[in-house]
């Protein structure tokens, strides 16, 4: 039975045995509601703008101040952990993420619904940033790795399950459903937490404060971008041009005061110093592969249901493929990247991606099948899942072994970059797109010779997004390879 058990001496030096089962289950609850919340919210955003009368310009709010959220607060909320206790803060974050959830599903209007979902992200946070600490606190070198595995796989299984689960909650009870799913999990895992984790003691000698004033500025450069694309296609806002020059201005103005304040801080949230050539290209390469992928994950479920007139658990189904390939090949990447150069392999996995979007491009149109939205769904899961295990390798590896936690936060910060900005952008694209055409045809933005083409330039667009993510991964270079090892 020993191996089923990890010992880490607590405060007063005696061993405090914890099983491994129930490290991962206690941690993995919060990891968990996390990690579906970014996967079955995207399948009920028609449903959610049909009820509360608003356009997809608008809903996508839904998805973005959760996003925004988790890049203000993850790096403090880490911070708040190593100062007054991992297990606390992780604790404090589910039950806020509950809340959050609880009152999501309660909210009449989208102004409501978004202030909640800012509720979910802090709570988010808590669990992200602190899990991990917890699990690496409680495990060593020998086992450590089999925990992180563990618990990327229950990531795993949320993001699989999230299409489904969110399709099936949506189209039997309703999209309020989604959120309320969270609150029984909520006191179920604050109540295993505080059962199967030993206290956790502050680390004040090895405490990192938290940087704020970096938080704060690079959220408030990406909101700013983020809302100055949201005015361009939103028709209600009187002299929404002028606003886009003004918020696009200050959103530079944040950028520049970021860099400004990472450069002199000795405590960043993006240390410029460790960017070298592997892993500036490897972070800038996840921006813009992230950003691929939500054109199939956001923009594909508005045409399924909409267009095809697909049901939500029809259109989880569908979706489900990305997830589904992403994690069959993994490993398999991963794996590879051990022995084959990760500017190969990942600049051949976003060129499946590139493929898919060149496919849409050409062939959509209100007479495709569902295989054919299965079949693509699953290809560009490949082509990601193809690209995210070797990118995470290369970023690692040319990383400093001291800073390999700055690494990977840089990753998860990228991740929800990406996503953003990808959420924003193609938003942005397909309105201005379905207007243009609007006006040619004479007729309804709902009309299938509107929204068809409209669609098929936005993933023209994208196509020559993901080209530039082939360009930046591929520049990376070489892998320096210690053959001793």
């Amino acid at each position: 039975m020993k191996g089923l058990s990890i010992f880490k001496k607590s405060s007063n030096g005696q061993p405090k045995p914890v099983k491994i089962s129930s490290l991962i289950t206690a941690t993995g609850i919060g990891v968990f509601m996390a990690s579906l919340d970014g996967t079955i919210v995207n399948i009920s955003l028609v449903k959610m703008s049909q009820a509360l009368q608003v356009q997809q310009y608008q809903i996508q709010w839904v998805i973005l101040s959760y996003l925004l959220t988790m890049i203000a607060f993850t790096a403090v909320a880490g911070d708040l952990g190593d100062r007054y206790g991992n297990k606390m803060i992780f604790q404090i974050g589910v039950l806020v993420f509950s809340l959050g959830s609880l009152l999501c599903s309660l909210s009449k209007s989208l102004a409501t619904l978004i202030v909640f979902r800012v509720i979910q992200g802090i709570g988010g946070s808590g669990t992200v940033a602190n899990g991990m600490a917890i699990i690496t606190r409680f495990t060593t070198s020998k086992n450590r790795g089999t925990a992180i595995g563990l618990n990327s796989f229950i990531v795993a299984i949320a993001v699989t399950l999230g299409p489904v689960l969110g399709g099936i909650l949506t189209e039997t009870f309703g999209w309020e459903s989604i959120f309320l799913v969270n609150v029984p999990l909520g006191i179920i895992g604050f109540i295993w937490v505080q059962i199967a984790i030993p206290p956790t003691p502050p680390v004040q000698e090895e405490a990192r404060e938290a940087d704020v004033i970096g938080s704060i500025t690079l959220v408030l450069f990406l909101t700013l971008l983020v809302f100055s694309i949201s005015i361009v296609v939103d028709p209600s806002i009187p002299n929404g041009k002028l606003w886009f020059g003004i918020c696009l201005g200050l959103s530079v103005i944040m950028l520049l005061a970021f860099l400004f304040w990472e450069k002199r801080t000795d405590k960043p949230l993006v240390d410029l110093k460790l960017f070298n050539r592997k892993i500036a290209t490897g972070v800038f390469a996840a921006i813009f592969a992230y950003m691929g992928l939500c054109v199939i994950i956001y923009q594909v479920p508005f045409f399924l249901q909409d267009i095809l007139q697909l049901n939500p658990i029809q259109t989880g189904l569908v979706i489900l493929g990305a997830p589904v390939g992403m994690a069959l090949v993994g490993a398999i990447s991963g794996r590879l990247s051990d022995k084959i150069d990760a500017r190969y392999i990942t600049s051949v996995s976003m060129i499946i991606v590139l493929l898919v979007q060149i496919i849409l491009t050409v062939f959509l149109s209100q007479e495709s099948r569902v295989w054919f939205f299965t079949i693509l769904a699953l290809l560009i899961g490949i082509g990601l899942g193809g690209f995210i295990s070797p990118n995470t390798n290369s970023i690692m590896s040319a990383a400093p072994k001291e800073k390999l936690g700055i690494a990977n936060g840089l990753l998860s910060l990228s991740t929800n970059v990406g996503f953003s900005i990808g959420t924003a952008l193609s938003t942005l694209i397909f309105a201005f797109n379905r207007n243009i055409f609007q006006k040619i045809e004479g007729t309804t933005i709902e009309d299938p010779n509107v929204y068809v083409p409209a669609m098929k330039w936005m993933f023209l667009a994208f196509a020559l997004i993901t080209v530039i993510a082939i360009i930046v991964s591929y520049l990376r270079g070489p892998e320096e390879r210690d053959e001793n090892v």
